[in-house]
């Protein structure tokens, strides 16, 4: 008596869904960035920015006695606009023979890498030498009292709500959490604005946002809405090419802009042991 066996059939593969790449280092910055395309069309690969120096407060004066002027003056900083883009060929074979649409998964994330990489330049210009700064005693941990310590760097400019919020490196997670100034996100009491990308709760009234792109040396920093500025010369495009002859199609994308700390008092950058 003879029994049919799995060794007598063709047992397929089985293949679940694709599932889509992950990424490590999440857009976090960008959303709070001021954006703008003002370079569009404008000649040029350096970018100014030109800005009022603040005058003095009041003078007091007295009857009859001629008020003494002051100068109104401008100065400026700049920026390069750079180039950033990346580049896939995939072969009739692949997409005629393999798994998904290899296409429109590139596609998909070369928008994901674009803002990731946008991002992570405003980062590196947010803690660029020349803005303010605030000591931290260890990379793993901080405390309301070092946070405050940030704060006073801006004098009597605090308004929780100008700001767009604390970033810090996921090493100071677990000390901020036991913090009683913290209020987590998942309590329900950390306000009612919508929820942001990362945004683990809030301390002293301004959001907590989670980021490694900052590096471990100065693990966290402090925004004020509009600090931070991306100026597109051209914001992000997709082109496709054929090349008949080895029967490929060519994805690219590419992005042309200019990332700037647009307020040097608008940042406060903590630094291990500084």
């Amino acid at each position: 008596m003879a029994t049919t066996t799995s060794a007598n059939v063709i047992v397929p593969e089985v293949y679940e869904d694709l599932t889509q790449a992950a990424f490590l280092g999440q857009v976090r910055v960008l959303p709070a960035a001021v954006q703008k395309d003002t370079l569009v069309g404008v000649p040029g690969d350096t970018v100014h920015f030109p800005k009022w120096n603040t005058l003095g407060e009041l003078d007091d004066l007295t009857e009859n006695v001629a008020m003494t002027t002051e100068a109104l003056g401008q100065t400026e900083s700049t920026a390069t606009i750079k180039e950033a883009g990346k580049a896939v060929e995939i072969t009739d074979n692949a997409s005629l023979n393999g798994l998904g649409d290899p296409q429109s998964e590139a596609i998909r994330q070369f928008g994901i890498l674009v803002a990731r990489k946008i991002d992570s330049d405003l980062i590196a210009a947010a803690t660029a030498a020349g803005g303010l700064t605030a000591p931290l005693a260890a990379v793993t941990g901080i405390s309301w009292a070092e946070v405050v310590g940030g704060i006073s760097k801006f004098g009597d400019e605090w308004e929780p709500s100008e700001f767009s919020g604390l970033y810090i490196r996921s090493e100071l997670f677990a000390a901020i959490m036991k913090d009683s100034q913290f209020l987590s996100a998942h309590d329900g009491n950390a306000g009612n604005t919508v929820i942001q990308s990362g945004r683990v709760g809030t301390i002293g009234g301004v959001p907590v946002i989670l980021t490694n792109r900052l590096a471990t040396a100065a693990p966290a920093v402090l925004i004020k809405n509009g600090a931070l500025g991306a100026l597109y010369k051209r914001r992000p495009i997709v082109e496709q090419d054929r090349d008949i002859l080895k029967r490929t199609n060519v994805i690219t994308t590419n992005v042309h802009y200019a990332v700037k700390r647009l307020n040097d008092k608008g940042v406060v950058t903590f630094k291990v042991g500084g």
